[in-house]
């Protein structure tokens, strides 16, 4: 019997659960500003990608855990679209109504 509530109560958790992603092309276009390479009227630059997915879960109602992974090549600076933690985040929320939140936030 325990087994089952145990269960039931990980399936609630899992349904709290959310994964979302991205994706950013970007064209550049300057007159005298290659920050990202060569970016000339005539051509443009596409030379600026990130890819992005976090996720976020409700173990509890009172905590939210959330990261992302962040990927970006940006011709200048020398990224290498190597992914990378963007963010992660715990909070918190210790009182919460309509009328006010309290709570903390690790980041």
């Amino acid at each position: 019997m325990s087994f089952s509530i145990q269960a039931r109560g990980e399936e609630r958790v899992l349904d709290t659960l959310q994964m979302h992603g991205f994706l950013s092309q970007a064209l550049i276009i300057t007159d005298d500003n290659d920050f990202f390479g060569p970016s000339s009227e005539d051509e443009g630059s596409f030379k600026f990608t990130e890819i992005g997915a976090n996720v976020s879960l409700r173990p509890h109602e009172d905590i939210l855990l959330a990261t992302q992974v962040l990927s970006r090549r940006a011709g200048g600076d020398g990224s290498n679209a190597r992914p990378m933690l963007d963010y992660g985040i715990v909070d918190y929320q210790m009182l919460s109504n309509q009328q006010r939140t309290f709570g903390i936030q690790l980041a």
